[in-house]
């Protein structure tokens, strides 16, 4: 566990300690709860990408991997769905972790 320090303006500062914990809880679950919004959004953008090779070479990216076509469009292709594949999973990882925040 780590600790976090919080400034507040002097005027809220009481407001604050008197909620004391759970203040804390519930912003960050708000930061959170908006947080997964947008990168789901994200995400959904590059799923479409990957569907639209998925699409291109009738096979899934692992399938792809085995018989990459030895040509330039091929290799450029490998080259973009590796970065898609890689940034989607990154993605859905800091959804999985925000969603601990949010409480789901």
């Amino acid at each position: 566990m780590i600790e976090i320090t919080v400034k507040v303006p002097k005027d809220i500062r009481d407001i604050v300690t008197a909620a004391g914990e759970t203040i804390y809880i519930e912003a960050l679950s708000q930061v959170a709860l908006r947080r997964v919004s947008y990168i789901q959004k994200q995400l959904e953008e590059f799923k479409n990408n990957i569907r639209l090779f998925e699409h291109k070479y009738n096979k899934t990216f692992d399938d792809f991997l085995q018989e990459v076509p030895d040509t330039v469009e091929g290799h450029d292709d490998w080259i973009e769905w590796t970065y898609l594949m890689n940034v989607a999973n990154e993605l859905s990882k800091k959804i999985d972790k925000l969603s601990l925040l949010k409480g789901q």
